[in-house]
């Protein structure tokens, strides 16, 4: 990659984003890549949980969640949900199975098992 490329994907539809107390979904992250950067910045295209309208948050994340997004991207798989939290210059993330996750919730809409 050149020394100042913005990456932009599209695949990041089944994103959850947890970020400054707020929970969002994202459809599209667009990231300012330099390569002697300790931490890049992000645009997560992104809705409040609560909310319908779409708004682009600007994040500051480190390289390593950097990597983790592009690796999410390429794996191009409808079913995986990924769940991010930010907080400061800390991110956490994990993956989920969408099928697993529909499968473990009950006939009432309570969910019967996550751990």
């Amino acid at each position: 990659m050149g020394e100042n490329s913005q990456v932009t994907s599209e695949n990041a539809r089944n994103v959850i984003l947890s970020y400054q107390d707020g929970v969002y979904y994202v459809n599209k992250v667009n990231v300012q890549f330099q390569e002697d950067a300790d931490t890049l910045t992000a645009v997560f295209h992104a809705r409040k949980a609560k909310d319908s309208l779409f708004q682009d948050l600007e994040v500051k994340i480190s390289k390593a969640a950097y990597n983790m997004l592009i690796e999410y991207a390429k794996l191009d798989n409808f079913d995986l949900i990924l769940v991010l939290r930010i907080d400061g210059n800390e991110s956490k993330w994990c993956l989920m199975s969408e099928e697993w996750l529909k499968n473990r919730v009950g006939e009432n809409g309570k969910i019967c098992y996550i751990v």
